[in-house]
C-alpha cells in the first residue's frame, strides 16, 4: 500500500473519532450498545451476570461513550434518560467486576469501608467524576424533581423496580415512566397491598416519600394517580412499609 493510501485511512479514522465525540457532545449519543446488553442478558427482570461478565464489550462500549457526553445542553427528557441509563449501566458494571457478589450491601464489607460502599464508588460520566449516589440524589432528584425515576433506577437487588428492558429514550420518556410506575405498583411481591384502607408498600415509598408528596400532595394521591385500574387508594389509609430484599436480582 502506498503512503497516500495509509494517510487516507488515518484521516478517515480521525474523522470517525471526531464525529463520535461530536455526537456525544451534541446530544446524539447512541444507546444501541446498552440495548444489546439488556437484550442479551436480561430476562423476566433478572440479569444473567455470569453471561454478562463473559460478554462485557457492549457494556464497556456504552460506558466509554458516556464519559465525554455533554447532556446539560440537551432537552430535559433527554437528560433524564441519559442519567438513568448511565446509572443502570454503572450498576451492572459494578456487579460484574465482582464475580459471585450476592448483594450490593456486601461491597462495603469486602473493602472494609462500609460508609463508602457500592453506591459511592467513583467513575467518569459527562466529563465529571461521579458516584451512583450523586447521579440519583444530586443530578436526578434535585435537578429534575421527577419522582417516577424511582421506578426505572435499578440497584441490582430483588426488591428494586425491574431493570428496564431497553435503554430509556427522551422521546418516549413520559410513557416509559408511567408504565414503569404502574408495573411496580402492580407487583405484589414488592407492594403487597396498594388499594384499600390498609396499604403495604415498598420501602421506596418511605425513603423517598417527600418526592411523591411534592408531586401529588400526598402519598395516597400519588398512588391513586399511577396505580392500575381497580386499585382504589383511600384518603387517610394506614400505610406500612415492607422490608427490602437486597439480594442480587439475578444469577452467576
Amino acid at each position: 500500500m502506498s503512503p497516500r493510501h495509509w494517510m487516507g485511512v488515518a484521516l478517515v479514522a480521525l474523522s470517525m473519532a471526531a464525529a463520535s465525540r461530536a455526537n456525544a457532545a451534541g446530544g446524539e449519543l447512541s444507546y444501541a450498545a446498552f440495548d444489546t446488553v439488556l437484550i442479551r442478558h436480561l430476562a423476566g427482570g433478572r440479569v444473567d451476570y455470569g453471561a454478562l461478565a463473559r460478554d462485557r464489550a457492549p457494556l464497556e462500549r456504552f460506558l466509554s461513550s458516556t464519559r465525554d457526553a455533554r447532556p446539560a445542553a440537551w432537552a430535559r427528557n433527554d437528560q433524564i434518560a441519559f442519567w438513568v441509563n448511565v446509572y443502570n449501566a454503572r450498576v451492572l458494571d459494578g456487579i460484574v467486576r465482582r464475580p459471585g457478589l450476592k448483594s450490593v450491601l456486601d461491597v462495603g464489607k469486602v473493602v472494609g469501608v462500609p460508609t463508602l460502599g457500592f453506591f459511592h464508588e467513583k467513575f467518569f460520566a459527562a466529563g465529571r467524576e461521579l458516584a451512583l449516589n450523586e447521579i440519583e440524589h444530586e443530578i436526578l432528584r434535585k435537578g429534575f424533581h421527577e419522582p417516577r425515576i424511582h421506578f426505572v433506577l435499578n440497584c441490582a437487588s430483588a426488591s428494586c423496580p425491574s431493570l428496564p428492558a431497553r435503554a430509556l429514550s427522551g422521546a418516549t420518556l413520559d410513557s416509559t415512566l408511567d408504565a414503569a410506575a404502574a408495573a411496580f405498583l402492580g407487583d405484589r411481591s414488592k407492594n403487597p397491598m396498594v388499594s384499600g384502607s390498609d396499604l403495604r408498600l415498598s420501602s421506596i415509598f418511605k425513603w423517598y416519600r417527600s418526592d411523591f408528596e411534592s408531586a401529588a400532595g400526598s402519598l395516597p394521591a400519588f398512588l391513586q394517580r399511577h396505580a392500575n385500574r381497580g386499585d382504589a387508594v383511600l384518603t387517610g389509609a394506614a400505610i406500612h412499609f415492607v422490608d427490602y430484599d437486597w439480594s442480587l436480582n439475578g444469577h452467576w
